[in-house]
């Protein structure tokens, strides 16, 4: 469904069924984008490892997202090319050189 591999902002939620945990980790990194996402269970384990295995640069467990000063805010994949807020933001302002030096 469009609404389900767009990235729409605004009061929108889109409901798909799946058989197990497996599937909707499949259909949640089925998608170009990767904002934010959410999982709600009430085991804290599953919980734990859909929010890992999902790609996405937020995910909220239990709760709605929030976004704290001290974390990074930003997108994978096609959602973003950086991160905003906390430390992490500075990071697409350098850019890192390594240099090889024989000390003969």
């Amino acid at each position: 469904m469009v609404i389900a591999q767009e990235e729409i902002f605004g009061p929108v939620v889109s409901v798909i069924k799946f058989k197990d945990t497996e599937e909707a980790i499949k259909i949640a990194n089925g998608t170009k984008y990767g904002l934010f996402g959410g999982v709600f269970s009430a085991s804290h384990k599953t919980c734990t490892e859909v929010a890992r295995r999902v790609d996405c640069g937020h995910m909220s467990i239990n709760n709605y997202p929030m976004i704290g000063y001290d974390g990074c805010f930003g997108g994978f994949k096609h959602s973003g090319l950086n991160r905003d807020l906390g430390p992490e933001s500075l990071n697409g302002f350098f850019e890192l050189k390594t240099i090889a030096e024989d000390h003969k």
